[in-house]
């Protein structure tokens, strides 16, 4: 099974999907099926059987056989399932499925057929390790920080994992009011990402949004070819003109200097926050080479509780780069990178 280091966390990738499901909209989704199910009689049984666990529906527990069958109809989905080195691991996936007598039986060998769905940002884990994910996400959740000095507003933007909808909430709108209330005070300012191994990519763009033009921000392109785009709006982030995490309007901050701050350690949704800010004018980054987990996955709970956060796009920047999964190489290379950013901001007369 897959072993994830300190710099390759679960919270890592999270939500960061291209399509981030509400609670409000799922409710409607299976309220849906369960009527289709009362009206079609055994044709909706059929039907939600067959397609409900994509959902997370089940009308009863899934054989052991029916648990592989479902977590590879979702690898399928993968950014890399295509080709000999898949048919090979779904293969021995059916193989296993075939002996097995319980869930457990299936987690090693899907883990290994998740690898090669989805690459290296793909992970699978066991019900035991994504319940301990979940209650370290909430236990050492930090919102963004905005500290004045010389002029200049540094904008601290940490991970964000798997947390509550009201720490996603409180994340955004502290990161919103603190730069709104910077604003009259600065010239420039630097948005440090050097320790934001990723998460939930839209309550930082949201609690960002003032500094981001609106409009298209970034893409997720699938192995397909199909474009999501990620937008912009005076209320935060989220796709085609909606935004999943909504702050306070506040006025856009135009024409002052941003510089990003980025390491090593700056990794998946972190680096969505650098794609958003690719391309635009009197935006510059300066620090490491990031962490090259440049894409989109989708988090998947099987029904005993493992999760399957499965890469199946691939970031493009607002000017049709594709990212690749490479690290993003910073305009400004340097082991000083806040010294330098404050230089840049001094040469561009602030600080």
């Amino acid at each position: 099974m897959k072993t994830l280091d300190h710099g390759e966390t679960p919270d890592s990738v999270r939500e960061e999907s291209p399509v981030k499901p509400r609670k409000k909209l799922w409710r409607r989704v299976l309220a849906v099926l369960a009527i289709v199910v009362l009206l079609l009689g055994g044709g909706g049984v059929w039907l939600v059987h067959t397609w409900g666990p994509q959902l997370g529906f089940y009308l009863f527990p899934p054989s052991p056989q029916r648990y592989a069958d479902v977590a590879l109809q979702l690898m399928e989905q993968g950014y890399y399932a295509d080709g000999a080195e898949w048919e090979t691991a779904r293969e021995r996936v059916l193989e296993t499925a075939e002996g097995a007598d319980s869930y457990a039986d299936l987690h090693d060998v899907l883990a290994e057929a998740a690898d090669v769905a989805g690459g290296s940002h793909t992970f699978f884990l066991t019900p035991e390790e994504a319940e301990g994910w979940a209650d370290e996400s909430t236990t050492e959740f930090r919102a963004p920080t905005v500290t004045v000095d010389g002029g200049v507003a540094t904008v601290v933007v940490p991970e964000l994992g798997s947390v509550s909808e009201e720490l996603q909430q409180r994340y955004a709108d502290e990161a919103t009011a603190d730069i709104a209330a910077a604003a009259s005070e600065v010239c420039g300012w630097v948005v440090d990402l050097r320790d934001n191994t990723g998460g939930n990519m839209y309550p930082m763009l949201s609690g960002l949004s003032a500094l981001l033009p609106n409009g298209a921000a970034m893409q997720f392109r699938m192995a397909a070819g199909a474009e999501m785009g990620v937008t912009v709006q005076d209320d935060g982030v989220g796709m085609n003109g909606n935004s999943f995490i909504s702050v306070e309007e506040t006025p856009k901050i135009t024409g002052q200097p941003i510089a990003l701050l980025q390491s090593e350690r700056t990794a998946s949704s972190g680096e969505a926050v650098l794609t958003a800010f690719r391309g635009l004018d009197s935006v510059e980054s300066f620090g490491e080479d990031s962490a090259g987990y440049t894409s989109g996955n989708s988090v998947h709970t099987l029904y005993d509780g493992a999760e399957l956060a499965l890469t199946s796009s691939v970031y493009v920047d607002r000017d049709g780069v594709n990212l690749k999964e490479e690290p993003i190489r910073p305009d400004h290379p340097t082991e000083a990178a806040e010294e330098d950013a404050r230089q840049w901001l001094a040469d561009a007369d602030c600080g």
